[in-house]
């Protein structure tokens, strides 16, 4: 599934501080994009091709224009200086860290050094944080970008690194650095030369202290390992967790002391600068009398060293409009007395009057400056609040002093300190209560989805092309999506998340969920942020509402489970919500049955049978290929993770690493919450097998090799008491019981141990029932039951209490995980090759077995309702979903017991088929009736079928095991005529009599009595290398062969003389086949062509018959002559014009696999394929009225004629679609056709 399931990715927390488009922002960066150094001192085509290119890899965020200010001159000489001299030094230690309190001046000094360095052309990037918006998303990118777009030393350094390291996500925080930071400074640092600077503002505004420990484990041990020349200035405020590199002795320290006597002389010269300076420009007219130097001087006091004092008063009398004078008399009478919090009260005192009106718009306006996801521009704030276009503005020009605001630009608070009076100043009338505005924002956010958002926002005339190839798309999502839209539709959830359940709020999520939310899809499409933010709302808004609304919990569960399918379509497409989704999953979602009006009429899904929900895999996740449901969750080292384990609510996960670190992350998030350093010789980590957290999410225990079990706090990391020790050799396996107080433990000394979780000891004697190592352990929800699996083949369900074992499940292999379904009904296994289930009732019936294929499954887990359960197969991409539910009637045909397809045969009257699979198995089916007849079940793979042609119960068959068999249909047994020293590859029963089956063979051909079962001519010697292909003259006297030799040859079927050596093909021959007169032969090769031979002369006819863009596997000539049909590896079957090679039709397509096998009816209209994927196709060459003509393609998309995207097929559903002309599917209970009217998709074609 391409959608991100547990919070925003970095592409989606990333958003561009001056793009009102942004999702969430979570820092911003400055640099001069144009005036950078680089080689030749100018952006060159080369570097700017690079730099695009690394921005897509990256995903940096961007930003031009915060304007913050720079030191005034002649203020904090001492301290630039100092900054100067270390900057401009080569030696270490290459990284200073500044110091100081909320208010000193940090930032002003990290932008006059930025500013500096930019000046001088030695700026390699300027990132500053910001409060509320602050994840770690991809800082270290950000970084990394911005030295590329400096130089291009670097960017190609960069660059080159990049395509070494492979998947940048799957790297941890430290491999991280070495790829983006480390590498590519170290290569090019002697050219770069002179120092590059690098500056990182108000680190202490990144995210949470615990969840940007990690950041600074790096930043603290690897940024010292960066080139003496490239150095790297860091402010923070001395929040506890900075102290990891204030006490770091690789790192130079610096501490704005805000009562120095440096602060004190700058901020004096600060404010009798601007003051004065509004003094001599007369907009601070001073009356005679006033004694101006005294003033000064006591703001001077007042402000007492702190700069955000300083600035905040300055504006506050500069923004006054009308009697400055007074404000600033004002500010000198209660300088002394006036703290920071007491100069807020007075800026805002004197703003507004206060009445209710006032108080009411400014927590509205005020509240979305602090608690968006992003800064908002006036207007957006405007469009949520739904008031006039004015508003915001003139509410914002009389707090200029407190606000960084200028029209349509993003708005934000001047000092983080704002923030803190504004959230806790409780007994004024412009107090904000976080919580209360908090939920108004969730509550505006969905009234105005409510409001705003309608079917085709944009009114798009077709659905069948994809967002970027609608021509004026953008002029129209501008026309029809206001920023302030679009910024609700990516953030509606995260303010969801941030505020307690209530009925209210809840019942307007209610009447979004059940009437916009196919229109916030659309949305999200049109606006390129769907993969990012539908997955983790809907799971966050799931989560908000918990089992307090299990009708809507259920329906949003649903709306989750089918975005993520159909991902891929509607993010590329935006109409595809109404072509793709509700059609395919009308029966079977509550979302698609709810808006079922919406579905488009010109795409109607038509289900034959019943969908198979037992046996069929849901979905199937590639984190090689896809995108991943969670994470990477990365630390900050090259350690290996161990153990990880999901909490019991799914929101965090415990990883326990090789190098002793213990971490906690957000699953949501996906953000670390803390890391432990363990102290190995108390616990040693790296010797961790198991792991299980208690159901209160409060403790986590571990088991290692030693036999120990160690328990420890979720909340803190700490260990909880001494190691429990009760076993001798290492515990495999752990399970709480529902209800926390007890925990039960498997071992390799065969050993079960049920824990008493308070008094910490085993409550019974150990249970030794197993007589090999217990691998899987389970309490059943009750907590009455202990399931227990082991390597001898065998679970055992003891009485929890007692230590009685009260039943005994036999099972096919070693168990390699055992559990109950969470309702108590079931009890599922798995090991090599196998998963099964047993109804908990009766464990002696027979299991309901989930055909595994050729995996070896590690792991199984339920899911909450108990309707589905998750695998883990030994190919560690690969993830299953299965369909746990039992009352639905076993499928004996389906895909997964039916095995591949290898061989396919029609028989004469064309009534039966018969297919020979890889599995082992033979199918009679009857073609009429769709059903299946017969099967035959071997121990062997079938790889060639025949059948007779006088008498169609019989059906020879060649195998893996060497031999030629006759099976009549009638018996349970086949008969042996035959047998080769290897694989038989081909068989044919001779013509017309059938007494005889020809075989093919590695190099050679034999010919046998049916009737005597001995050889009657042969072996037949001539080919070089396996026989792929063999067919008799329809008079019988001659065998045309075609094999891996490349060659096809002819035969005296009497004598076994070889008659003639055909050239042609330049790979394998696959299929050979006569024509009904017998006077041509057609032959299909892997070198993709059909050649056409004259049977008697062995010369070819015509040119080439070439399109398929795969090996030709399977050829066959219909019975008048003229129509030739193939099948490829390419997936589709093809119709030729025997006479002129033209292709009479488009490709045949619907199957997902190679085609091995074809064959015309006896009527020429109809032909069947039979394909590597398992299914057996039935299609006419007739005409179907009021049908387009389409092909599925590999990706899932069904394009019409005219490359029209008409609808997307998930992956489980692809073999399960009838192609165009594909009229049945003979080895299917269930199968999908697909009915597409000619006219065009508009929005007239959908009934609202």
């Amino acid at each position: 599934m391409p959608v991100n399931h547990s919070g925003p990715s970095s592409s989606a927390t990333f958003g561009t501080y001056n793009d009102p488009s942004g999702n969430g922002n979570i820092i911003n960066s400055v640099t001069n994009v144009r005036n950078v150094y680089n080689q030749d001192n100018q952006d060159s085509s080369e570097h700017g091709a690079l730099k695009r290119e690394l921005k897509n890899i990256l995903n940096p965020s961007i930003f031009t224009g915060d304007h913050r200010p720079e030191c005034l001159e002649n203020t904090r000489k001492r301290t630039l200086e100092d900054i100067y001299d270390w900057a401009n030094a080569k030696g270490r230690p290459n990284v200073l860290l500044l110091i100081g309190a909320a208010g000193t001046g940090k930032s002003t000094i990290a932008t006059t050094v930025a500013g500096m360095y930019q000046k001088k052309g030695q700026l390699g990037c300027h990132l500053f944080f910001i409060r509320e918006r602050s994840h770690l998303g991809n800082v270290l990118q950000t970084i990394a970008y911005l030295l590329a777009e400096y130089s291009q030393l670097i960017a190609e350094s960069l660059s080159e690194q990049l395509k070494k390291s492979g998947n940048l996500d799957s790297s941890n925080l430290k491999a991280k650095f070495d790829i983006l930071l480390r590498q590519p400074t170290s290569a090019v640092a002697t050219e770069v030369g002179r120092p590059v600077l690098i500056v990182l503002d108000a680190l202490d505004e990144c995210g949470t202290p615990g969840l940007r420990q990690s950041l600074l484990h790096v930043l603290r041990d690897c940024l010292p390992t960066l080139p003496d020349n490239f150095r790297v200035l860091i402010t923070s405020r001395p929040d506890e967790d900075i102290d990891i590199l204030i006490d770091s002795p690789h790192l130079r320290v610096k501490i704005l002391d805000q009562h120095s006597n440096e602060s004190k002389d700058s901020v004096s010269t600060y404010i009798k600068f601007q003051f004065n300076e509004m003094k001599s420009s007369g907009k601070l007219k001073i009356p005679n009398g006033c004694d101006w130097d005294d003033s000064i001087h006591k703001l001077v006091q007042g402000a007492d060293g702190l700069f955000i004092w300083a600035s905040t008063a300055i504006k506050f009398v500069k923004e006054e409009k009308w009697s400055r004078y007074r404000c600033f008399q004002n500010l000198v009478s209660n300088a002394n007395s006036l703290k920071l919090d007491e100069l807020y009260k007075t800026v805002l005192f004197h703003a507004l009057k206060w009445d209710e009106g006032d108080k009411e718009i400014f927590k509205s306006i005020f509240s979305l400056i602090l608690f968006a996801k992003r800064p908002l521009l006036d207007r957006e704030i405007n469009e949520i609040l739904d008031v006039e276009m004015d508003v915001t503005s003139n509410v914002l020009s009389y707090f200029r002093s407190l606000v960084v605001f200028e029209p349509d630009n993003p708005i934000s608070i001047r000092h983080a300190s704002f923030y803190d009076y504004l959230v806790s100043c409780k007994e004024h009338p412009w107090y904000i209560d976080a919580e209360v505005q908090k939920s108004y924002i969730a509550t505006k956010c969905l009234e105005r989805m409510g409001e705003l958002l309608k079917y085709n926002i944009c009114d798009l005339q077709s659905g069948y092309v994809l967002n970027r190839d609608v021509p004026d798309l953008e002029n129209r999502v501008v026309q029809c999506i206001p920023p302030s839209l679009k910024y609700i539709c990516c953030n509606w959830a995260h303010h969801l998340r941030d505020v307690p359940y209530t009925q209210e709020l809840c019942s307007q999520l209610q009447s979004f969920a059940y009437n916009q939310l196919l229109f916030w899809f659309e949305v999200l499409s049109l606006t390129n942020t769907f993969d990012n933010n539908v997955g983790p709302a809907l799971q966050f808004a799931i989560d908000w509402v918990g089992n307090n609304d299990p009708e809507l919990s259920s329906f949003l569960r649903d709306a989750y489970r089918q975005a993520s399918i159909y991902s891929d379509p509607i993010s590329m497409s935006a109409l595809q919500v109404y072509n793709s989704l509700l059609p395919l999953t009308k029966e079977d979602s509550l979302m698609s049955i709810h808006y079922a009006k919406y579905a488009h009429t010109g795409c109607r899904v038509e289900y034959i049978g019943r969908k198979r929900h037992p046996v069929q895999v849901v979905c199937v996740w590639e984190a090689t290929s896809g995108k991943l449901i969670t994470g990477p969750l990365t630390g900050d080292d090259e350690s290996d993770a161990l153990s990880a384990t999901y909490s019991p609510d799914g929101r965090y996960i415990i990883v326990a690493s090789d190098d002793g670190i213990l971490r906690k992350w957000d699953a949501l998030a996906n953000c670390p919450v803390w890391e432990r350093e363990i102290d190995r010789k108390q616990v040693d980590l790296s010797q961790v097998v198991s792991a299980a957290f208690s159901p209160d999410v409060k403790s986590i225990v571990f088991g290692d090799r030693e036999g120990t079990i160690v328990v420890f706090s979720v909340d803190t990391g700490q260990q909880v008491g001494e190691p429990l020790k009760g076993h001798t050799e290492s515990v495999h396996c752990l399970s709480f019981s529902s209800d926390g107080q007890c925990f039960v433990s498997g071992s390799d000394d065969m050993a079960i141990n049920i824990w008493d979780v308070d008094r910490r000891k085993v409550k019974i004697s150990p249970l030794k029932k197993h007589t090999e190592a217990v691998t899987a352990v389970n309490f059943s929800p009750s907590g009455s039951n202990v399931a227990s699996g082991s390597e001898d083949r065998t679970i055992l369900v003891w009485d929890a209490f007692t230590g009685e074992v009260l039943r005994k499940i036999e099972c096919k292999g070693e168990v390699n995980s055992v559990i109950y379904s969470p309702n108590g009904l079931f009890i599922l296994a798995c090991g090599q090759c196998w998963i099964h289930m047993w109804k908990v009732e009766d464990v002696k019936a027979p299991p309901k077995v989930f055909e595994a294929g050729f995996d070896s499954i590690f792991r199984v887990a339920f899911s909450p309702d108990s309707s589905r359960f998750v695998s883990l197969g030994n190919r560690r991409d690969m993830i299953r979903i299965w369909d746990a539910s039992w009352e639905v009637e076993e499928t004996k045909t389906t895909f997964e017991k039916l095995g591949l397809i290898k061989s396919m045969a029609l028989s004469p009257s064309g009534e039966f088929i018969a297919s020979g699979s890889w599995g082992g198995r033979i199918y009679l089916w009857n073609v009429q009736r769709g059903e299946l007849v017969k099967n035959l079940k071997l121990s062997s793979h079938v790889i060639s079928v025949s059948f007779s042609p006088v008498n169609e119960k019989l059906v020879a068959f060649g195998s893996s095991d060497h031999t030629v068999k006759v099976w009549d249909v009638t018996n349970e047994e086949p008969v042996t005529i035959g047998n080769h020293k290897h694989s038989v590859d081909s068989v044919a029963f001779s013509l017309p009599d059938g007494c005889h089956v020809a075989s093919g063979s590695y190099d050679t051909i034999c010919i046998w009595n049916v009737k005597s079962r001995e050889l009657a001519v042969g072996p037949l010697i001539g080919h070089t290398s396996y026989v792929f292909a063999v067919a008799y003259s329809p008079d019988g006297t001659r065998l045309v062969s075609g094999s891996n030799d490349n060659t096809v040859r002819i035969w005296n079927s009497e004598t076994g003389q070889l008659l003639s050596t055909l050239n042609g093909h330049s790979d394998l021959v696959f299929s050979v086949a006569y024509s009904s007169d017998g006077s041509r032969i057609v032959s299909g090769s892997n070198d993709k062509k059909i050649l056409i031979w004259n049977a008697e002369s062995g010369e070819i006819i015509g040119e080439p018959i070439t399109g398929h863009k795969r090996g030709v596997k399977s050829v066959c000539f219909s019975q008048d002559g003229k129509r030739i049909l193939s099948g490829s590896s390419d997936n589709t079957a093809r119709v030729w014009d025997a006479l002129t090679g033209k292709s009479l039709f488009p490709p045949f397509s619907g199957h997902t696999n190679s085609i091995e096998s074809v064959c015309f009816f006896p009527d020429g209209t109809r032909f069947a394929t039979g394909p590597w994927d398992g299914t057996i196709g039935i299609w006419t060459l007739d005409e179907i009225p009021n049908e387009i003509n389409w092909e599925l393609r590999d990706d899932g998309w069904v394009v019409g004629e005219n490359g029209e995207l008409m609808m997307w097929i998930p992956r489980d559903l692809r073999r399960d679609v009838c192609g165009p002309r594909n009229i049945s599917m003979l080895d299917r209970s269930f199968y999908i056709k697909l009915h597409f009217g000619t006219e065009r998709n508009t929005s007239r074609n959908i009934q609202v």
